[in-house]
């Protein structure tokens, strides 16, 4: 207990108690400005002006995707500039660019790829070159110079329907 003739404890007591009034406000005023992040789990939920974040998540289901455009056709100048390649790879796929059939049949037959992009001329033979096995590559034919949500659109229902293949064959096995 302080006495009340000790000005010495007294001035302590003093600076004790304006350290703890200095951080009690610095706790309050954090408190404050951050108060709409400091929610309970699930609690931001139930505020009026926060909502959730409708993103496509990365790697929702990536994709292993092959690419096969000549250096000379539309299709290879129209991907480029509409920058495929690191489209793709933001959205968690891997992609594979080939440039001849030669390079496509090794790329087949050495991996496995879930889509295979190519000119819609050439996809009929490309088709028949991947083969009709359940967990073959989905052949997307694109005509014209795709844009990258398009392109992105086209792949997610190639990987989808490529999944549904694989799902269907696994079904029939099992019966």
């Amino acid at each position: 207990m302080v006495s009340s003739g000790d000005p010495q404890q007294l001035r302590m007591g003093t600076i004790m108690k304006r350290h703890v009034f200095v951080v009690g406000m610095l706790a309050g005023l954090i408190a404050l400005t951050l108060g709409g992040d400091l929610f309970a789990c699930g609690d931001k939920y139930l505020c009026g002006s926060r909502g959730t974040r409708y993103q496509r998540p990365k790697n929702a289901r990536a994709a292993a995707v092959l690419i096969y455009a000549r250096p000379e056709s539309q299709l290879a100048v129209a991907l480029k500039k509409a920058k495929a390649d690191t489209a793709l790879k933001h959205e968690g796929h891997r992609a594979t660019t080939v440039e001849s059939i030669d390079q496509l049949t090794t790329a087949l037959t050495g991996g496995r790829f879930d889509v295979v992009l190519a000119d819609g001329s050439e996809s009929p033979a490309i088709e028949r070159l991947v083969g009709g096995s359940p967990d073959a590559a989905v052949v997307v034919a694109l005509e014209g110079a795709p844009k990258q949500d398009g392109l992105l659109r086209a792949i997610d229902k190639a990987v989808e329907r490529h999944d549904e293949n694989v799902k269907r064959a696994q079904k029939l096995r099992t019966s």
